[in-house]
């Protein structure tokens, strides 16, 4: 062979491969421009095109428009990735607050992972303010509320058979706060959509929610009789409670593996004579307890659960520490909820709230279009279902408790086997879907797809927490996860920063 002939015979090795990609890509845009004629009951595509990231490559974004009912305005977005880098399987993902919007993150880190992956904004957007779409709009309440999440499921499952010209594999749906209310609404509402379900600090009992937690955090602070509690009183909180119980689960680390255990009373910190920065005042001293006590005591036994202890210092700012009731983020979450939802009244004022009558009002008025409280899920058993379901234990917005309750009323309804698909993971000194002093990084979906497709369901899952938070500085420590009512239990011996050195057990077998 000649040097020429040579050089020539590289040249094709390397525009051989150059141009079966090119073929591929060619194609995959082709079929995904396709997508613009299929027809959708309910809905319609608006856009297919091919784009591509540099993080994730070239994938197909279509983007929807769906009417499940008259008054249905939905805009709902299925990211496909190119036909050689999926993973054969659907993934529904979920929203926060009240929505408005398509979390195109969560997208993201769906298609790396190989997943055909679908949101939606719920059907309305905030530019006109958060919650305005409520107002007078019962039929936008419900797509919010169920109604957009079951029909992008429904529509995105369509679009992703058409594109790769056969159905998924498996279907999962992952969300947390507003996304674990969703995810809990379609176990028990849509039990068929999906084959494995991740629910994260669920707000899934939202009237309440708001009246019991929102609301009551907000009249706490800044109502009559209520006082602020800034950085200083949590830091302050934060170490007295570790001082005191810290310690009761074996391990002396900063984090109460079940806050439950511990009674510390704020009574402890109040000032005996005059005001220094290592006390507080008697009506700071009240508004804690009033804070981890919830609003039981002045609407109704099991209303809903109070904060838990623990994690004050870390997890306070933004939630309880604000300058204004508007400013903090349960004011900022909740009172739209009010303005707009209940009293359609933008100027409304939170002290005006009954709390003796407008509670049952509120449920009787929402609880169907947002409550996800049905503890029956055996249909979503009956489907094959699969359903992880994790709180952080120091949540400073959606009491950890709340799932527990929803957990136990599960357990009553369907029986000591509801663990053979059902199971809840409390995650302590986690804050509301992430952050906080325990360990708070973990992947629900990997245990969920190793349950769902290998039949292992998850005995413990373990948690990392970062340096200073930041992955990329290395891990601090590891921690085991484990299923409800069982705690990671230190065995005795071995680095407390290491999982390997626990077991899930009780109290009574560590004993």
């Amino acid at each position: 062979m000649t040097r020429g002939s040579a050089r020539l015979a590289f040249a094709m090795a390397l525009i051989a491969p150059l141009a079966c990609i090119a073929a591929r890509v060619a194609a995959s845009a082709g079929a995904c421009e396709g997508l613009r004629a299929l027809k959708l009951q309910g809905g319609e595509v608006i856009r297919a095109a091919v784009e591509s990231d540099e993080r994730v490559g070239a994938y197909c974004r279509v983007s929807l428009r769906l009417r499940p009912a008259p008054a249905s305005l939905i805009r709902s977005e299925i990211w496909l990735p190119v036909p050689e880098r999926w993973n054969g399987k659907f993934e529904g993902v979920g929203n926060g607050g009240l929505a408005g919007d398509i979390p195109y993150a969560t997208l993201a880190e769906g298609l790396r992972r190989g997943y055909a992956t679908a949101a939606t904004d719920t059907g309305h957007d905030n530019a006109a303010g958060v919650g305005r779409f409520a107002l007078g709009a019962p039929g936008k309440i419900a797509d919010y509320g169920h109604r957009a999440i079951h029909a992008t499921a429904v529509a995105g499952q369509a679009v992703t058979a058409a594109y790769y010209r056969r159905t998924p594999r498996h279907r999962y749906f992952v969300g947390c706060s507003q996304g674990g209310q969703e995810a809990l609404m379609e176990a028990q509402r849509y039990p068929a959509d999906y084959d494995g379900i991740v629910a994260g600090d669920p707000d899934y009992n939202q009237t309440h929610h708001e009246v019991g937690a929102h609301l009551w955090v907000v009249d706490t602070l800044y109502g009559a009789g209520g006082a602020r509690l800034g950085a200083r009183e949590a830091k302050l909180i934060g170490a007295a409670v570790n001082r005191a119980c810290d310690a009761l689960d074996g391990v002396t680390d900063g984090v109460l593996e079940d806050p439950r255990r511990c009674d510390f009373d704020a009574a402890a910190l109040q000032c005996r004579g005059a005001r220094s920065s290592d006390c507080l005042g008697a009506a700071q001293v009240q508004a804690v307890r009033k804070l981890w006590a919830g609003p039981d005591g002045k609407i109704g036994a099991a209303y809903y659960p109070g904060l838990e202890r623990g994690g004050e210092a870390e997890l306070w700012d933004g939630w309880i520490d604000a300058p204004s009731a508007d400013e903090n983020t349960h004011g900022a979450l909740g009172l739209p909820f009010f303005r707009f939802f209940v009293y359609g009244d933008p100027a409304w004022d939170f002290r005006s709230f009954d709390y003796a009558t407008a509670p049952a009002r509120i449920d009787a008025m929402l609880g169907e279009a947002l409550d996800a409280t049905d503890a029956d899920l055996r249909p979503f058993r009956r489907a094959g279902g699969k359903l992880i379901h994790y709180h952080g234990f120091s949540d400073p917005d959606i009491p950890p408790r709340a799932s527990i309750a929803y957990h136990d009323q599960v357990i009553a309804r369907v029986g000591a086997n509801a663990g053979d698909f059902y199971r809840l993971f409390m995650v302590p000194g986690m804050g509301h879907c992430g952050g906080g002093p325990g360990p708070n990084r973990f992947d629900m979906l990997a245990a969920l797809e190793r349950w769902v497709e290998r039949g292992v369901a998850p005995r413990r899952i373990v948690a990392t927490k970062s340096i200073a938070g930041d992955p990329q500085r290395g891990v601090l420590r590891t921690r085991p996860l484990c299923p409800y009512p069982a705690t990671a239990q230190y065995r005795g011996q071995g680095s407390t920063d290491d999982a390997n050195s626990f077991y899930c057990g009780s109290d009574a077998t560590r004993r």
